[in-house]
């Protein structure tokens, strides 16, 4: 039970929250009031005497000292108007010495424009004359060109009835040719006619040739049959007569014999008669064939005659063919001779052409050359009016700008006298306020002598120990232990005593009595809690609505946080004094008491978790539109760095500024203007005030980046916050249910100690780099040192190297926990923002351009520094900007919302 009671009862955040938001003083200054209040009535009545004494010579001397504060506060006032004059002259005196500048620069590059016009208005002059001569001599070669071309057209004609005749020659000739030829062709076609013919006679004179020849070799072979039937007839009649012979010679003999003979007489008669017969057949067939022989003979020597006649018509036609090609040769030479005639003529005609066509090419170039000559002249003629034009032109702009740098001169010098004056005035001013405030503390201590005399002070011991032991500085002196038992011995408590439930033996560690004077010290430290955000919501509630500038936004805020803080608070305590409540119960053995003291801390402990949740989501929220703003008006254009201290370069602004303005008002009591010496060093100064200005806006983008880096750094951690109190409220919900019954696990207790870790680690995070910073402020003092004049310093000295303090003093400077650095980071970061926004009547203020003053303007009302959270209108914020006594409480508010 003890164990659930620790680990859903984590309040870091709370604690952290109300560290942030107990920041206004007047709780103390109430305190300190009230005392001096108590201490006002015995004073009173132990003085009576001496103030009866003193009285004519307190109100003599507070007369005097309100007249001296009355006048001083006049002069200041005056002092302030002056800055204000003289920050606008200087500011009107930067402008019209840019402007004169400008206009000078822009009239010496008319003035150049204009000479180079003019120089471009004699060029066209010398290029039109030029142009005009080029254009009569071409205008004469354009007259020779003319007459050559007409010599050129004549021998073109010329040349045109030569080539015409020569053609008609040549015609002509290829007409003859063309006769030639076709005789050549007849007569070589009749001569292939005759040719033919002669070949067909003598293929047929050799074919009745061959025919005689066949012819005669019958004739000869039937010759050759009649000689040898001849003979054989021959043969047979002697044949016969020797049969006969040989029949009358066998007339006596015997038949057969005879028989014989007469059939050998009979068979040789017979054959006798045979071969005659065959005789006349072969000679009837001779003279057949003689007569056959003799027609084919005359045949062929009838064609052998056509022949000679076809052979005599060959040669005939041979020679018509040969006299035909003789005309073709000729007629070819004469037709030869013509064509060159013709192509002797076309070359004339051609070269005439040509000679036609270089004189008209030539004519039309030189008429080209006119034109073009005509068109530079008009050209050089345009150009020449132009560039006449743009002189007038140039000259009128250089003397319009001219007349605007005279005036601009003028002006400047007129600002510059103007901020001259309003120095003087602001110094007299100034001057005599601090007169009068020297006349006004003087008074002052007067009255002061005439009280002590009156009213012994009182030893301020009292005041001493109340302030070092505040309900303020208790509260912080008790979070680190307060942290330490919810975050430490608590959680490792309740797992001891879980432990020891379950080894059935008692608890070495986490004891009822532990939980009990743990539980009471979360209790008295919660009480001053809700004390102190009581006794600061009083105060914010008593705040006069009239109230104006950084109280009057504390007081806002204090209103919402303050009043969360004790709803919180009040929440918290409820549940401490449930868990000494249960501490007891436990000690005394009474497990209802216990059950109970448990359940109202689970819903006490998820109750604030919940309102610290809601809480930091909304600062969450407002937190990133702070950041998204800053991003957007960050400036781009330059390096955010911090190359040399701030007021260094403040100061070497307001010397060369003040170069510039005795500069500007010489310059511009010159009738005659400036020599080239003074606008030399008048350029020199405004590029050195440039480079200081770009160097002041590099020391603003660096505040702006600044700004942006804190702002992510706690929206991390309120987001870490978050994160821990949404497991705080689920882990209270779960002790609830547990101690109901319903749920019996150890998710409790692992979420509660999960929303310890969380919280846990974000408060060591918090206190260890607090404690860091102190300890860095001993050990390196000057790492963070102002860069800038406090209020009420006139002058600054870069300080030397401060001496390092030793590490002893840095550990006991990191473990004092009610002690705040004065100049860290962030104080410096506050300053140099105040110093670029501040007005020209303070000090730090003095020399800042009124164009990187409204930047830095801007970046306050990024920080939400604006008059509607001051409860000051836009005047009234201006002049709190203005006003050097509150320098002072400008920075500090700066490094608040910082840190907001």
């Amino acid at each position: 039970m003890a164990a659930l009671q620790a680990k859903a009862g984590n309040r870091a955040v709370t604690t952290a929250i109300q560290r942030a938001t107990v920041t206004s003083p007047g709780p103390e200054t109430t305190d300190e009031v009230r005392a001096s209040s108590s201490r006002t009535p015995e004073a009173a009545a132990s003085s009576a005497s001496g103030q009866a004494q003193g009285e004519q010579q307190q109100d003599d001397a507070a007369r005097r000292k309100q007249v001296a504060e009355d006048e001083a506060k006049d002069l200041k006032k005056q002092a302030g108007t002056a800055a204000l004059t003289r920050a606008d002259a200087e500011a009107q005196m930067w402008r019209k010495t840019g402007v004169a500048a400008a206009a000078r620069k822009e009239a010496t590059a008319a003035e150049g424009e204009a000479a180079r016009s003019r120089d471009k208005t004699d060029a066209a002059e010398r290029q039109r004359a030029e142009a005009e001569g080029r254009e009569r001599d071409w205008a004469e070669q354009v007259e020779e060109a003319e007459k050559a071309r007409s010599a050129a057209a004549t021998a073109v004609s010329d040349r045109t009835g030569d080539e015409t005749a020569a053609g008609t020659r040549e015609a002509e000739a290829r007409e003859g040719l063309a006769d030639a030829e076709a005789e050549v062709q007849r007569c070589t076609e009749e001569a292939d006619t005759a040719a033919k013919e002669l070949a067909a006679v003598e293929a047929e004179v050799e074919r009745r040739r061959k025919k005689a020849e066949a012819a005669a070799k019958e004739l000869a072979d039937a010759e050759a049959e009649v000689e040898r039937c001849t003979k054989e007839s021959d043969d047979a009649v002697e044949a016969h007569r020797q049969a006969e012979a040989s029949l009358e010679a066998l007339a006596s003999a015997e038949d057969e014999a005879q028989q014989q003979a007469k059939q050998a007489a009979e068979a040789a008669h017979a054959a006798v008669e045979t071969w005659a017969t065959a005789v006349t057949t072969a000679k009837e067939q001779v003279v057949a064939l003689q007569r056959k022989a003799e027609k084919r003979q005359g045949k062929v020597e009838a064609e052998e005659e056509r022949q000679r006649e076809a052979q005599a018509a060959v040669e005939e036609r041979d020679d018509a063919v040969r006299s035909a090609v003789t005309g073709v040769e000729e007629a070819q030479s004469v037709l030869q001779d013509r064509e060159r005639e013709f192509a002797a003529a076309t070359r004339a005609r051609e070269d005439a052409e040509t000679t036609l066509t270089t004189r008209e090419e030539t004519k039309a170039a030189a008429e080209q050359q006119v034109s073009r000559a005509a068109a530079d002249r008009e050209k050089q003629e345009n150009a020449k009016a132009a560039a006449q034009q743009e002189v007038a032109r140039f000259e009128a702009t250089a003397s319009a700008h001219r007349r605007v740098e005279k005036d601009a001169r003028a002006a400047a010098g007129a600002a510059a006298r103007v901020r001259q004056q309003a120095g003087e005035d602001e110094a007299a001013a100034r001057e005599g306020a601090t007169e009068a405030t020297k006349r006004a503390g003087e008074a002052a201590g007067q009255t002061e002598q005439t009280e002590q005399t009156a009213e012994p002070e009182k030893p301020g011991r009292l005041k001493r120990f109340s302030k070092a032991f505040g309900f303020t500085n208790l509260k912080k002196m008790g979070d680190p232990g307060d942290t330490v038992i919810l975050r430490g011995t608590a959680p490792s408590g309740a797992a001891a005593r879980a432990a020891a439930s379950d080894a059935h033996r008692a608890p070495a560690f986490g004891t009822p009595s532990q939980q009990v004077f743990e539980s009471s010290h979360n209790f008295g430290i919660t009480a001053l809690g809700l004390g102190n955000d009581s006794r600061g919501l009083v105060s914010a509630l008593k705040t006069p609505k009239d109230t104006q500038g950084s109280a009057a936004h504390q007081a806002d805020k204090d209103k919402k946080g303050k009043s969360a803080g004790v709803l919180t608070n009040a929440t918290m305590l409820a549940g401490d004094g449930m868990k000494v409540g249960g501490g007891a119960a436990t000690k005394s053995g009474i497990v209802e008491g216990v059950t109970a003291a448990g359940e109202g801390v689970g819903v006490t402990t998820g109750l604030f978790s919940v309102g610290i949740g809601a809480r930091e989501g909304r600062a969450i929220h407002l937190t990133s539109q702070k950041r998204d703003a800053l991003k957007k008006h960050a400036l781009k254009d330059v390096e955010a760095v911090r190359t040399r201290t701030l007021q260094v370069v403040l100061d070497r602004l307001g010397a060369v500024n003040a170069e510039l303005v005795d500069k500007a008002a010489a310059e511009s009591g010159s009738e005659a203007g400036p020599t080239a010496e003074q606008i030399e060093s008048l350029d020199r100064s405004r590029a050195e005030v440039v480079s200081l200005r770009t160097e002041l806006r590099e020391h603003l983008a660096s505040a702006q980046q600044y700004a942006i880096h804190k702002q992510d750094n706690k929206i991390i951690k309120r987001a870490v916050s978050l994160g821990g109190n949404v497991v705080r409220t689920a882990g209270g919900i779960l002790v609830v249910i547990t101690l109901a019954g319903t749920l019996a696990s150890p998710a409790a207790p692992a979420v509660g100690a999960t929303g310890a870790a969380v919280l846990g680690s974000l408060a060591a995070y918090k206190g260890g780099k607090g404690g860091y910073k102190r300890a860095e402020s001993v050990r390196h003092p000057d790492k963070w040192r102002r860069t800038t004049m406090a209020q009420g310093d006139t002058e600054f000295t870069e300080a030397g190297e401060e001496q390092k303090g030793s590490g002893w003093r840095a550990a006991l400077e990191a473990v004092k926990v009610t002690k705040s650095i004065e100049q860290g980071e962030r104080q410096l970061r506050a300053q140099e923002i105040y110093a670029l926004a501040a007005g020209p009547a303070v000090p730090v203020g003095r020399n800042v351009p009124e164009d990187i003053r409204a930047e830095a303007r801007g970046l306050l009302l990024d920080l939400k520094c604006d008059p509607a959270r001051r409860n000051e209108n836009a005047k009234e914020w201006s002049d709190s900007l203005n006003d050097p006594e509150q320098q002072e409480d400008w920075e500090k508010y700066i490094a608040k919302q910082l840190a907001s």
